[in-house]
């Protein structure tokens, strides 16, 4: 009785740990640069004007690329 209730023990702690392993992989999520601009971890379309470390910025399409990047934005540029 005792083998058969360290064997179950051993099969659920395996099953939890392959379990945690599992999920960890699967929460990242992969970054699609030409859709988006990131900033800590959060998700920011074209367009989007935000503060970062005192600066404003924009999310642009960088020019000959397909890419969006953050480019310093001033409220007097004409793009």
């Amino acid at each position: 009785m005792k083998g058969l209730l360290f064997g179950f023990a051993a099969l659920v702690a395996v099953t939890t740990v392959h379990a945690e392993t599992s999920n960890e992989s699967t929460d990242a999520k992969a970054e699609d640069y030409s859709k988006y601009c990131y900033y800590a971890d959060v998700e920011y379309s074209l367009g989007s004007i935000m503060e970062q470390a005192g600066r404003k910025v924009k999310c642009v399409r960088k020019e000959e690329s397909t890419h969006l990047v953050w480019q310093e934005y001033e409220r007097n540029q004409n793009s």
